[in-house]
């Protein structure tokens, strides 16, 4: 008995801790929220099983340890070893979960496995964020000793005394193990997992109502997990519904015009829209847009920039914890936007000026077929390196223009710019003039990047080849943290797309959904490109085909037309959430009918959400997606 009372003492300490950081998550992020109803209780009464999940799921090797192994020790090494263990399992947790009260403002969601492929590329920004968020590692290094302080004064009664049989051992940890075992798991049909808030709470809370280290330990487990086949239609009706073959039945000849494809890091919708309140003085891109076509309402499909560039330049559906160039269908193969331009005669290129294969950007060039790679090593002057992520914008950008200039034509290029990401470190020499009355630290690089985009464009438009090139215009994701809007599931995703051809300037716009994976089908569409190819996205110039936009984010699928918004759980495989966006901007009412009915196009974007999964799981096992 004893030892069960000492870990239930641990158990009732770190069950204290994690309400503290669920109340401080509570008031960086939705102190202001509507709870309607007893949303608010039920959000930290789901928020203590998921600890209790998360404890016992973490802490289940301490258990077995101490009850079976421990007791063989000598008194002081006993007591050592618990606390050295429980403080190896219990305070990188910690840190993970006060990683999340920043980090969260960044990717909406809490994090999973797929922060360690983000986590090396991002360690030479860590004197930035300590900098800002200086309270937030402060409060860490407390916790961290307040915890061991903790750890040491539950153990200090541990001596030779308290030796017991193995019979009683064995009774003690079956007896405790099993009781745990029932709580973590739940008492219905199904266990707890990240998602079963949501059968009690609207979706935007779901990150209130759990935790860190329970969402980090769900996704190590469905990591390991291949992708299943999915038998929502028959092989005949999923024909019908869906493929990503495409073919444009061009009569035109090809013409090879040069691409350039400008990758704009964290730049949302809403710094470039007029009447929005984040507005930031981009003069240059406003006159671009002016002679440009525009899609005015244009998503990103997911919510990092390595799933956003995997959508942009492979035209693949982010679906997957991890980048898909880091999960086990990595090396399937396919032909992404280099691959189809080389075997047209293209040159191919990346531009980034952080350093090479900056979060495994340099594999997925390879994998889509782009040749050339550069990066802050090609520059070669670390006296313009901004102390964070790489070279200014300023400087990289004209000398990208430079090397452009030198590549055999055709060519197809892609920059993807670096400093409007935090810090959003501006050049001393440049500071004070983009220190700009009325806007923040973040508008103020958004306006940084438009003078460095202008001097990208003043050193290539005398160029010969300069009106015989289309520039294509995005972002990798939008950055949806600040608090000034309610937080809503669509317009995190919203970002630019337009496309500019200084030979046929001419301002146009378009208002059907779009999304980057339509970049790769709309850029070949222009070009006439007349073979087969593979997208899960359409050409935005298509005004046949059906323009929807799909969203990934931890278990949940979502589906936008031009007017409404589906979620879609995949671990319950039931929707969550039915919203005409359009009506209801604010996503106040859930048109979802009890037991999850939906009218007619809910059910069919319902059915167009399922096709897209069942094709996408069935090509990646089967490695079905080269067309050629």
């Amino acid at each position: 008995m004893r030892k069960i009372k000492r870990l239930l003492a641990v158990f009732a300490y770190l069950l204290l801790l994690y309400l503290l950081l669920r109340l401080m998550f509570f008031t960086l992020y939705f102190h202001r929220a509507d709870f309607a109803g007893n949303a608010l209780p039920l959000a930290f009464y789901w928020g203590l099983r998921i600890d209790i999940s998360a404890l016992f799921y973490a802490n289940l090797l301490f258990a077995i340890c101490y009850f079976l192994l421990f007791n063989w020790l000598p008194a002081l090494q006993r007591k050592r070893c618990a606390v050295w263990l429980l403080s190896l399992i219990n305070i990188p947790l910690l840190a993970l979960n006060m990683i999340d009260l920043v980090y969260y403002r960044f990717n909406q969601r809490r994090s999973t496995i797929d922060l360690f492929s983000v986590l090396p590329d991002s360690l030479h920004a860590i004197p930035g964020f300590v900098k800002t968020w200086w309270w937030v590692f402060g409060l860490f290094l407390l916790l961290s000793v307040l915890t061991v302080a903790a750890f040491n004064y539950i153990f200090r009664a541990e001596n030779a005394a308290h030796h017991e049989s193995l019979v009683a051992n064995l009774a003690a940890a079956f007896c405790f193990l099993l009781l745990m075992a029932v709580i973590a798991r739940g008492f219905t049909d199904r266990p707890i997992i990240p998602s079963t808030p949501l059968l009690y709470l609207p979706v935007q809370f779901q990150p209130l109502a759990t935790n860190s280290t329970f969402t980090l330990l769900y996704s190590m487990v469905k990591r390991q997990t291949s992708l299943k086949e999915k038998k929502y239609y028959n092989q005949q009706q999923l024909e019908k519904m869906f493929t990503a073959k495409r073919q444009f039945p061009q009569q035109e000849v090809f013409r090879p015009m040069n691409v350039v494809l400008l990758v704009l890091e964290s730049f949302a919708k809403q710094y470039v829209s007029k009447n929005d309140t984040l507005r930031a003085s981009t003069p240059f891109l406003d006159s671009i847009m002016a002679q440009s076509v525009v899609c005015n309402n244009a998503f990103a499909n997911g919510q990092e920039s390595n799933k956003g560039l995997v959508a942009i330049l492979a035209s693949l559906p982010p679906f997957f914890d991890e980048p898909f160039y880091n999960s086990p269908y990595g090396n399937n193969r396919l032909r992404g936007i280099g691959s189809i331009l080389k075997e047209q005669g293209y040159a191919t290129s990346f531009f980034m000026g952080a350093g090479y294969d900056h979060f495994g950007f340099a594999r997925l060039a390879k994998l889509v077929g782009i040749d050339k790679y550069y990066s802050m090593e090609d520059y070669g002057n670390s006296k313009h390196f901004d102390g964070n992520w790489g070279i200014f914008d300023h400087y990289f950008l004209p000398y990208a223009a430079t090397q452009m200039d030198k590549m055999p034509k055709p060519f197809f290029s892609t920059v993807f710019t670096i400093s409007t990401h935090f810090p959003y470190t501006l050049p001393d020499t440049l500071r004070q003039r983009f220190t700009l009355p009325g806007q923040g630290i973040e508008q103020n690089s958004m306006s940084y990047l438009d003078y460095a985009l202008r001097l990208f464009f003043e050193g290539i438009k005398d160029k010969a080849w300069f009106k015989n090139t289309l520039f294509v215009f995005t972002a990798d994701h939008n950055i949806f943290w600040y608090q000034r809007q309610r937080f809503t599931l669509y317009k995190s995703f919203q970002v630019p797309i337009f496309f500019y051809m200084p030979g046929e300037a001419q301002q146009q716009s378009i208002d059907v959904p779009v999304q980057q994976l339509d970049l790769v089908p709309s850029i070949l569409d222009l070009l006439h490109y007349p073979k087969p190819f593979m997208s899960f996205g359409q050409s935005v110039f298509d005004t046949s085909a059906q323009h929807l936009v799909i969203n990934h984010f931890g278990s949940y699928y979502q589906l936008i037309d031009s007017s409404f918004l589906l979620g879609y759980n995949e671990s319950t495989e039931r929707p969550e959430w039915y919203y005409n966006y359009k009506e209801d901007p604010l996503l106040n009412h859930n048109l979802l009918q009890p037991g999850g009915g939906m009218d007619s196009t809910g059910r069919q974007l319902m059915e167009a959400l399922k096709a897209r999964l069942q094709y996408f799981n069935s090509a990646m096992i089967k490695n079905t997606l080269y067309i050629k």
